[in-house]
């Protein structure tokens, strides 16, 4: 009866202290002070709760109180009993998750502390990735960045996924390669959406080892809808891509990636540059990712090729990993070394003043530690102050 009354009565207006307002013909002085005072008890349980639930995001699960604050507003976390966060965050910690993995899986799924019992839901989809070869350190670092994944069925949605993926590839060790280049792959590749693309790639002409490299190296543009996709391989091979090498995968991902008035303003930042039509369309055949490049990276690094070392814009053209690299980390540096050891002589392959410039995409492309020792250590007798120089710490 009491409750029928309450109903009759009273609305309940949204709120965080859900307040209830008693309709003006029913007021009394009684039942007035008596939902003030429930009202007062809610709001106050609400903001122990909010502010308990704060106090344990920030104290036991790293975040930020930015962070605590936002993902607060998706759970309350009981004041007297948080076993269900503790339990949760015990088991993460025993599969290898460190502090930083929790922090930013939480961050991303907050709901996650509300699990009532992890050792049925969480723990199973662990141990099945496990099962397949997945490394701990590995799968707590993708699942700290992707935790959606254990949100969805380990039998209607994970396991599909693998077994779709472990008839294309072939082996559990390239199936754990393409989840740790794409995650969220795992319960997307389930549908008959993938084997329909993947038979609309042999249907034109690509081979089955273009299609398994595009599944190890770029998973994602398996669950690309089949149209978009039927568009970027006629797209690529109009443009004279051969569908037998990597760098059709590459276009394919450019397509995916960027549209058609973005890939056209790519392209005129290159012929603004002094690069012709053909140069243009010969670079990107070359090295599609090229066209990934902001346009103040092409400029800023053809303006230092061509106006600071003196080289033609079409050979830039011809050589486009050149613009890939950072201008004020990698190449002006390594540039300003070779540079000095070609003024002294100690470079055979300088060419009316210049250096080759296959010499300089070779340096260029060393690793740092290679670098040191075949420019820098190998002169250090010659040039002794040429590792500060390269540093910064003395100018040349």
């Amino acid at each position: 009866m009491f409750a029928i009354f309450c109903k009759r009565i009273f609305r309940v207006i949204p709120n965080d202290c859900c307040i209830f307002v008693a309709q003006r013909f029913w007021a009394t002085d009684y039942t007035a002070t008596f939902f003030r005072s429930c009202s007062t008890t809610v709001c106050e349980n609400v903001s122990q709760n909010k502010s308990f639930t704060i106090s344990y995001l920030v104290n036991s699960c790293g975040l930020s109180q930015n962070d605590a604050v936002s993902a607060s507003k998706y759970l309350c976390l009981n004041v007297k009993s948080p076993e269900k966060p503790d339990a949760v965050l015990k088991l993460l910690r025993e599969h290898g998750f460190t502090d930083a993995h929790i922090s930013k899986f939480v961050t991303r799924w907050p709901k996650v502390l509300l699990s009532r019992n992890p050792n049925k839901t969480l723990l199973p989809k662990l141990q099945f990735f496990y099962s397949i070869g997945v490394p701990r350190p590995v799968l707590a670092q993708k699942l700290s960045l992707h935790p959606f994944i254990l949100m969805r069925s380990l039998e209607k949605s994970i396991i599909p996924s693998y077994n779709v993926l472990k008839g294309l590839l072939g082996s559990d060790e390239r199936v754990v390669v393409a989840f740790s280049r794409a995650p969220s792959n795992f319960g997307r590749c389930r549908s008959g959406g993938v084997s329909s693309n993947v038979s609309m790639f042999r249907e034109r002409g690509v081979p089955q080892s273009t299609i398994v490299a595009l599944a190890v190296h770029v998973p994602w543009l398996l669950v690309v809808v089949k149209e978009r996709l039927a568009a970027y391989i006629d797209r690529a091979v109009k443009m004279g891509f051969d569908v037998s090498k990597f760098t059709f995968i590459l276009a394919i991902r450019v397509f995916n990636e960027m549209t058609v008035s973005t890939l056209k303003r790519k392209m005129e930042v290159y012929r603004r540059c002094g690069w012709t039509e053909s140069e243009v369309d010969a670079a990107f055949v070359k090295l599609p990712s090229c066209m990934s490049l902001s346009e103040k990276k092409i400029a800023t690094n053809m303006e230092f090729f061509v106006n600071e070392l003196g080289y033609k814009p079409g050979a830039i053209a011809q050589r486009p990993l050149l613009l890939h690299f950072s201008l004020e980390k990698r190449i002006k540096p390594r540039c300003l070394v070779a540079g000095i050891l070609n003024r002294n002589g100690l470079l055979k392959n300088n060419q009316k003043g210049l250096l080759n410039i296959g010499c300089v995409v070779s340096l260029l492309n060393l690793s740092e530690e290679t670098f040191l020792k075949k420019y820098i250590v190998k002169y250090v007798k010659d040039i002794p102050e040429l590792l500060d120089i390269y540093l910064g710490k003395v100018k040349s």
